[in-house]
């Protein structure tokens, strides 16, 4: 009988608490886990990057990016090893984006949307849980340090934006999803408790055993340091401002060494070789 493990996807306004329930998780869940980091489109080179640099060129990067994901996650949910398939982020991010700016070169919402249920939707794979983490604007803000760390991020920190984003995750993203989402509200709540809910999620899909593992390891240290095996490999890609901060220490999976950064994952082999990891354009890649 063919092994097709789950998808679950992380989604939500900026703030949320996905990045710190991400690191819980890859963290607790080891070798049985695979991982996709939020898309990163600065990182894209060649025919992959975006053929415009205005918002709706990088929306369509990003519902391009999605495409490939969709298909390539049809042949990692296939992979013995993995009880769990964890996606940062999918089509929700582009379209929660092209709801909620304002911008005049943007992609128009309903574009995007009927990209995503012409294209993306029937590549998926069986089956997909979503989690979406709101979180006021307000709270967004305070969590965050109400100013933007680099000026790239500023449409970040834009209340009315936020606003948007919480109205688009509340009442249009449960219909953009291939079955009903966990809506699950972080205002208030401590990570032990988003955490209890994700894993309820998980154990209705009859995933029991992943589900304790998650609420029975201890959560990682907040915001660790760069390992130093990943200096140069961070710096060469454009530290900082191409991959954010680590959430994430260096850990062994799967034979190898991955440290997850905000935007994207580092890898190390047991040659010593370090450098960014894409499963999408790197298939035989064991571990995430």
């Amino acid at each position: 009988m063919a092994h097709d493990a789950p998808v679950l996807v992380l989604d939500g306004p900026p703030g949320a608490g996905k990045t710190s329930l991400l690191a819980r998780m890859v963290c607790a869940l080891g070798d049985d886990a695979m991982w996709l980091t939020e898309p990163n489109s600065r990182l894209a080179t060649g025919l992959s990057a975006p053929v415009h640099p205005s918002p709706a060129g990088h929306t369509l990067w990003f519902l391009r990016h999605e495409l490939d994901k969709a298909r390539a996650m049809r042949r990692l949910v296939t992979d013995e090893a993995t009880r769990l398939l964890i996606a940062d982020r999918n089509h929700l991010g582009a379209l929660a984006y092209c709801y909620a700016t304002h911008a005049e070169d943007s992609l128009p919402y309903t574009v995007a949307r009927d990209f995503y249920a012409r294209r993306i939707a029937p590549e998926l794979p069986e089956t997909v849980l979503t989690a979406v983490l709101l979180v006021s604007p307000d709270q967004s803000l305070t969590r965050r340090g109400k100013v933007a760390e680099l000026p790239r991020w500023k449409q970040w920190f834009d209340a009315s934006l936020l606003q948007r984003l919480y109205t688009f995750y509340t009442d249009i993203a449960p219909t953009l999803c291939p079955t009903p989402p966990a809506i699950i509200n972080t205002d208030g709540a401590t990570p032990e408790a988003v955490l209890a809910q994700v894993a309820g999620l998980l154990a209705d899909a009859g995933l029991d055993q992943t589900a304790r593992r998650l609420t029975s390891e201890a959560a990682p240290a907040l915001r660790p340091p760069l390992d130093e095996q990943f200096t140069d490999a961070y710096n060469q890609l454009g530290g900082l401002e191409a991959l954010g901060h680590p959430f994430t220490p260096a850990i062994a999976h799967r034979g190898d060494t991955v440290q997850l950064c905000q935007l994207g994952a580092l890898h190390r082999d047991l040659t010593g070789h370090a450098r960014l990891w894409n499963p999408l354009a790197d298939p035989g890649r064991r571990a995430a």
